[in-house]
């Protein structure tokens, strides 16, 4: 089944339309659309065009919900949302999306910091060594977007090229570490892999950060400022 298909298909079940659909090379796994009037165009990331007639399906029934809809759809994702973090797509998709990201740096070693000592450093103190090895990457991007992030279907983390200064206190960096690793914890007894959210109990192991306060304000202040 082709893409345009399967939003044609979904358009259909849920009375709405007309809708079009054709892969877009994004740098990421995302997806965009367009409307005109009652018409919808999508962009859909071309790291699905190999993905299964289900997947395919479950995208469509999704999408095509959102923007004329609300969350009719969302129940439907879950084949979708399983597969965009499978280890089916990334081990195909691992090349692509790294010569794609043209705003990651690879290169541990930056201007004033470094990565591998950062990490080494959080891994020691505050994961006794335990937390899950990353490939580790610098952004240039602006930090108003995001300070950092770790994709956990190729395990990059990458913090934002705005920390690597030295007029920014060291631990500010090791506390955006600190908080994606948080994201990412694994269980360790056999059981499915979980994602901490922004609960309670992930904002009290935050605080668990010897300079939490002063790094939080910090990143306030490095996030307010003009480009």
């Amino acid at each position: 089944m082709n893409i345009d298909s399967a939003f044609k298909d979904a358009a259909a079940r849920f009375g709405v339309g007309p809708v079009s659909a054709g892969y877009y090379p994004y740098s990421e796994l995302k997806h965009t659309w367009t409307r005109v009037g009652r018409a919808v165009t999508f962009k859909i990331s071309d790291f699905l065009e190999d993905a299964p007639d289900e997947v395919l399906n479950s995208l469509g029934a999704h999408l095509v919900c959102r923007p004329l809809r609300g969350n009719k759809g969302r129940d439907l994702s879950k084949p979708y949302l399983e597969y965009a973090n499978s280890k089916e797509l990334w081990d195909s998709a691992r090349d692509r999306y790294v010569e794609r990201a043209k705003s990651l740096s690879f290169e541990v070693n930056g201007h004033s910091r470094n990565l591998r000592t950062t990490f080494d450093y959080v891994n020691s103190y505050y994961f006794s060594g335990k937390a899950p090895e990353p490939t580790l990457a610098w952004v240039s991007e602006s930090p108003r977007r995001r300070l950092g992030y770790y994709f956990e279907p190729l395990r990059i983390l990458a913090a934002n090229r705005a920390l690597d200064s030295e007029t920014i206190p060291r631990y500010v960096l090791e506390f955006v570490m600190y908080h994606e690793l948080l994201h990412h914890l694994r269980a360790r007894d056999g059981r499915a892999l979980h994602r901490v959210h922004h609960t309670k109990e992930f904002r009290d192991q935050e605080r668990g950060f010897t300079h939490f306060e002063e790094a939080e304000a910090w990143l306030r202040k490095i996030v307010s400022r003009r480009k």
